[in-house]
């Protein structure tokens, strides 16, 4: 299946900008609680975890974990030694053939039942070494 917007496949350069803005928003949002926590816990950066300007939700952390991960995301954007790979895996990407429904619920249930046998396998050896162990040690 096809990523389409409005009726027309989106292009490689849309579907990698919305994976950089993805991925910044999530190290934005960890870059956030990391630095509240190392202010927390460093007194020299205790400003970290304060109000930004006042503004409720808003701290000092909160701006610097957006500002870096924006900077990031626009190095990324602009450096061509990170574009291009990442352009030639959304274009791989788009060329693979995905399983149907149907095949993924098959390939599920073949993993869960290999699990469970070798579960149980594994379980009758550990059950076997344990008695062969109990006769050769004796019970504690």
């Amino acid at each position: 299946m096809r990523a389409v917007e409005g009726g027309r496949e989106m292009s490689t350069q849309r579907k990698l900008l919305l994976s950089f803005l993805v991925l910044g928003f999530l190290l934005a949002l960890t870059l956030e609680h990391l630095l509240e926590r190392l202010g927390a816990s460093v007194g020299v950066l205790g400003f970290l975890g304060r109000p930004f300007l006042g503004i409720e939700g808003w701290s000092y952390a909160t701006l610097l974990g957006y500002g870096l991960a924006v900077a990031a995301g626009l190095f990324c954007w602009r450096d061509a030694r990170v574009r291009e790979p990442a352009n030639e895996v959304v274009e791989e990407l788009g060329r693979v053939t995905w399983p149907t429904m149907e095949e993924t619920r098959a390939a599920t249930g073949a993993v869960i039942i290999a699990s469970l046998v070798c579960a149980v396998i594994l379980g009758l050896f550990d059950y076997g070494w344990g008695l062969i162990t109990h006769s050769v040690y004796g019970s504690p």
